[in-house]
C-alpha cells in the first residue's frame, strides 16, 4: 500500500515537472530554485512546489506548480489573499508595473467539476488598474482535467492548450523508472539548464558582444563636419541644409546631407548620445551591413516627409535615430519574446516619449522624425535580422518605394 502511495506522488511530481518544463520551453518562463528545507506541506520524496517567473516589457508574470496532496478551499482562498497583499511590494522591488501569480494547485485524487471552478475562482485581483493579481488553476491529475484558466494579463501568452494535454495523458502515462526516481535537485538542474539555453538564444539574437563599428563611424563622422560647421557655417550648412526651395531646384543631396547637421552642442549630444545607446542594439541586432542600410534610409525617409510637408529648412540627425526606434520595433516583429524580455519597454516607453517632446517643442521636425520612424520600420522589415531571411521582403520594398515617390512627388510640387 505503501509503495502504490509514494509512487503516485513520484508520477505526480513528474508531471508538475513536465508542466514546468513546458513553460520554459515554448513560454520562455525560467526556474527558481527551491530550497527543500524551505517549503511547507511537502511529501515523502521532500518536494512541494515548482517556481517560475517571466519578464515582459512591463509585467512579471510569477506561475507556482503546488503539488495540493492535501490543500483545501479554504486555504487556497486564504493563500490567495496573502498572496496578493505581498505582491505591491514585491512589483516595487522588481521595478515593474504589473505582477500576478499564477498558482497551479495539482490534485492527486478526484476533485467535482464544481470543487475545481471553485478554485479558479478563489483568486484576487489588486490595485484599480487590477496591476496585481493572484490567480488559481486546478489540476485534477486523477481524470487529466485542467481547470478554468484566466484570461486577463495573469495567464497572457501562456499555452494552456499544452498544458491541458500534458494533464489529460497523465492518468494513462507510463513513466519511466528514471523519470519516477529523480530527485527534486535533478529535475530543478535539468530544468534550469533548459531555462539557461532559452536565455542563450536571447543572447544570441541580442549579440551584447558584438561589435559596433558602424556607429561608431557615424558618430566620429557627424561629430567632425559639426566641427567643420562651426569653423564654416555659410559653406557647411548653406550646401547641406534640408531647404525645400533648393531640392525643387534640383540639389537632391539636401535629402541627405541632413542628416549629419547639428545647429547647436546641445543638439548635436542629444542625438549622438541616442544614437550611440540605441544604434548599437540595432547594429548588433541587425549587422553592420544592415545597420548602415537602415541609418541612411531611415534619415533620407526622414528627411522626404520634411520636404512634402514642411516648408522650413531643417537639418540633424533626428530622423535617422527615430529610424533605429522603426528598427527596433521591426524586431519585435520578428522576435517578440526576445524583444519583450529584453529592451522591449525601454523602446516603446522612449518613443512615445520623444513623439510628445517633439510635439510639445518649437521649431522641432516632427514630420523628419514620424518619417524617419516609418523608413527605419520598413528598411529593417525588408533586410531581415542577421542570419534570417526576410519574410515579405519584396513587400516592404515596395512599401518604401511607394512612401518615398509619394513624399517625393508631394515635395515637388
Amino acid at each position: 500500500m505503501f509503495a502504490n502511495q509514494s509512487s503516485e506522488q513520484q508520477r505526480v511530481t513528474a508531471l508538475m515537472y513536465q508542466m514546468a518544463q513546458s513553460l520554459i520551453a515554448h513560454d520562455d518562463f525560467t526556474i527558481l530554485p527551491q530550497d527543500p528545507r524551505a517549503g511547507q506541506d511537502e511529501g515523502e520524496d521532500g518536494v512541494s512546489q515548482a517556481v517560475l517567473y517571466r519578464r515582459q516589457f512591463n509585467t512579471m508574470q510569477v506561475v507556482r506548480l503546488i503539488r495540493a496532496d492535501r490543500h483545501d478551499l479554504g486555504y487556497i482562498e486564504r493563500l490567495m489573499q496573502e498572496e496578493v497583499r505581498r505582491l505591491d511590494a514585491a512589483r516595487r522591488e522588481n521595478a515593474v508595473g504589473r505582477m500576478y501569480v499564477l498558482t497551479f494547485f495539482i490534485f492527486p485524487h478526484w476533485r467535482s467539476d464544481e470543487n475545481i471552478r471553485a478554485v479558479s475562482q478563489a483568486g484576487v485581483y489588486a490595485g484599480l488598474t487590477r496591476n496585481r493579481g493572484a490567480l488559481a488553476v486546478a489540476v485534477d491529475a486523477a481524470r487529466g482535467v485542467l481547470g478554468p484558466v484566466p484570461g486577463e494579463d495573469a495567464g497572457k501568452e501562456i499555452s494552456f492548450d499544452r498544458l491541458a494535454e500534458i494533464v489529460a495523458r497523465f492518468p494513462n502515462e507510463e513513466f519511466p523508472a528514471e523519470v519516477l526516481e529523480r530527485t527534486p535537485q535533478q529535475w530543478e538542474a535539468q530544468l534550469g539548464e533548459l531555462s539557461h539555453r532559452r536565455q542563450e538564444r536571447v543572447e544570441q539574437v541580442m549579440r551584447p558582444e558584438g561589435k559596433t563599428r558602424i556607429v561608431t563611424a557615424v558618430l566620429a563622422l557627424t561629430v567632425m563636419i559639426w566641427l567643420l560647421a562651426t569653423a564654416y557655417p555659410n559653406l557647411v550648412l548653406g550646401y547641406g541644409l534640408m531647404i525645400p526651395g533648393r531640392i525643387q531646384m534640383g540639389e537632391f543631396w539636401r535629402l541627405i546631407t541632413p542628416m549629419f547637421l547639428h545647429y547647436e552642442f546641445a543638439h548635436l549630444a542629444f542625438n549622438m548620445l541616442s544614437l550611440y545607446v540605441f544604434g548599437r542594439f540595432v547594429e548588433r541586432i541587425y549587422g553592420s551591413g544592415r545597420f548602415a542600410v537602415i541609418y541612411l534610409l531611415a534619415g533620407i525617409a526622414g528627411c522626404l516627409l520634411s520636404f512634402a510637408l514642411n516648408d522650413q529648412p531643417s537639418l540633424g540627425a533626428s530622423g535617422a535615430v527615430f529610424g533605429l526606434f522603426g528598427a527596433l520595433l521591426a524586431f519585435g516583429q520578428y522576435d517578440r519574446r526576445a524583444f519583450a524580455m529584453t529592451i522591449g519597454a525601454s523602446v516603446y516607453g522612449l518613443l512615445i516619449m520623444n513623439l510628445i517632446f517633439g510635439f510639445l517643442m518649437p521649431n522641432v521636425d516632427n514630420w523628419g522624425h514620424i518619417g524617419g520612424l516609418i523608413g527605419g520600420y520598413l528598411t529593417a522589415m525588408m533586410l531581415g535580422l542577421q542570419g534570417r531571411a526576410a519574410k515579405r521582403r519584396a513587400m516592404y520594398a515596395l512599401g518604401y518605394a511607394a512612401f518615398a515617390v509619394l513624399t517625393f512627388g508631394v515635395g515637388m510640387r
